[in-house]
């Protein structure tokens, strides 16, 4: 699914993939426009809320939570008006946690295994596996993802469509974070298994 994301990033030096203004280009070639005024344009009555130029600086995962949290109401306004969700590659995200404010710095140390008791509690096996127990239908939570926060918060976001699906077809409800938890969370499927993916 990464890799059904547009290529026009793909010659953008790393070192500008933290740059807010490479992110700032990211949210408009997404589309995030159509909900939300970028820097610069007109607010009129978008359903989210404006993106601020420069954006108050917050740890990554804080900004990663936020991401999280809005997905259940942004695929109900993407279905309703017939869009294709926005697909972020790693570098894209990475750039987009520019733009939206990440704070340079080393982020909080996580609790991976806060964040291990917090997808038991949020019903996450319901559909998801684990050590062998659990959901079969979606992706195993005990396998170790590599690649940082960009990487994790992109398979976060490219796969939670069919996440919001599948939990409302079954009347379950969307497992919302508070602050703090994404942290844990993270830590948790950044070294969750012995495997690599």
């Amino acid at each position: 699914m990464l890799g059904a994301a547009g290529g026009w990033l793909a010659g953008v030096p790393a070192a500008r993939a933290s740059d807010p203004g490479t992110g700032e280009a990211v949210a408009a070639a997404r589309g995030c426009g159509t909900c939300h005024a970028l820097p610069g344009g007109a607010t009129g009555t978008r359903p989210g809320p404006a993106f601020l130029s420069p954006a108050p600086p917050r740890p990554g995962a804080e900004i990663v939570r936020g991401l999280w949290n809005h997905i259940p109401e942004m695929r109900r306004h993407v279905t309703a008006r017939a869009l294709a969700w926005p697909v972020m590659r790693p570098e894209e995200m990475e750039a987009l946690l520019a733009f939206l404010g990440r704070a340079p710095g080393p982020e909080r140390s996580a609790d991976p295994d806060r964040g291990r008791l917090l997808v038991m509690e949020r019903g996450c096996l319901r559909c998801h596996g684990l050590g062998g127990s659990g959901g079969r239908t979606a992706s195993d939570l005990g396998i170790r993802r590599s690649g940082g926060l960009a990487m994790l918060a992109a398979t976060l976001w490219n796969t939670a469509p069919a996440m919001v699906d599948a939990l409302d077809q079954g009347g379950l409800p969307f497992p919302a974070l508070q602050p703090g938890e994404m942290a844990d969370v993270l830590g948790f499927l950044g070294g969750a298994g012995r495997g690599t993916r």
